[in-house]
């Protein structure tokens, strides 16, 4: 930018999936102090979660997206059709969060998903676009209640990105895909939330069903559970040491809670680990 001479009034454009939105948008709120910025996401990953909100950050090898800031996009352009230039695996890590978004905020969405895998699977494009389209509306709607995780509702959003952020950095972010290190990080919550008496068990193998229906994973192993446990205490909704959980007390409905023993946490990593 600086070769080129940018000016306050260029604007930045990022055309890929969210680590290349979330550059961009970190360049856009520092160089000369703010540039406008766009977004045109070309994963589903990205569609449907990173390119909403505003959050913009970059990883550092002690944790991820701890360098960054909240700076909203002009605009952001999303084409489905460009869904299916991806690789299979690229389209299964996405629909991980939106997933995610049935499970803690609206379970009609998540029984969308559990009755019409091999639809959404293979991009049948009405319903494809709907279930982005719905997607992206329940991230805005929460992020513009609370844009900058002030009054405990954007914090919903990251069920299963606790466990799963520590999975991406003890990996190096090299074996799992996002979507991926989520899926397994959700599964981690709800033996957790089942812990606290908060989920049943038929819930719990609810969610299961429908991560593997998917073919998302459910479970991670070859990795040491000290190691992740080190790795979570820099998850930034720790305070004080202690981490907020985001936790179901029904399908449909997330909950916070700062007071979960640590046994339950090792007791759900170990019935995770394979």
């Amino acid at each position: 930018l600086a070769a080129k001479k940018a000016e306050r009034g260029h604007m930045i454009i990022g055309v890929g999936g969210g680590v290349v939105g979330d550059l961009a948008g970190f360049v856009a709120s520092t160089y000369l102090r703010g540039l406008k910025f766009g977004l045109v996401p070309t994963t589903l990953l990205a569609m449907m979660d990173a390119s909403i909100g505003g959050k913009v950050a970059v990883d550092l090898p002690e944790g991820k997206n701890l360098v960054g800031s909240f700076y909203q996009p002009v605009f952001v352009l999303s084409d489905v059709k460009l869904l299916r230039t991806l690789p299979s695996r690229e389209l299964t890590s996405g629909w991980a969060e939106a997933i995610k978004h049935g499970l803690i905020l609206d379970s009609s969405l998540l029984e969308t998903f559990e009755s019409n895998i091999a639809k959404i699977k293979t991009l049948e494009p009405d319903l494809a676009t709907e279930i982005i389209r719905k997607s992206v509306s329940i991230k805005a709607n929460v992020v513009s209640q609370d844009e900058k995780e002030t009054i405990g509702l954007r914090i919903l959003l990251n069920y299963g990105h606790t466990l799963g952020h520590a999975l991406e950095v003890v990996t190096s972010f090299g074996r799992y895909l996002h979507g991926e290190a989520v899926s397994i990080g959700m599964m981690a919550a709800a033996h957790i939330s089942r812990s606290m008496d908060l989920l049943s068990d038929d819930s719990v193998s609810r969610q299961e069903r429908i991560l593997k229906g998917y073919g998302l994973p459910v479970g991670f192993s070859g990795i040491e559970i000290e190691t992740i446990l080190d790795a979570m205490k820099s998850d930034k909704k720790t305070s004080d040491g202690s981490i907020s959980w985001v936790l179901l007390d029904e399908i449909g409905h997330a909950v916070t809670s700062d007071q979960v023993p640590q046994e339950f946490v090792n007791d759900a990593l170990l019935k995770i680990r394979s």
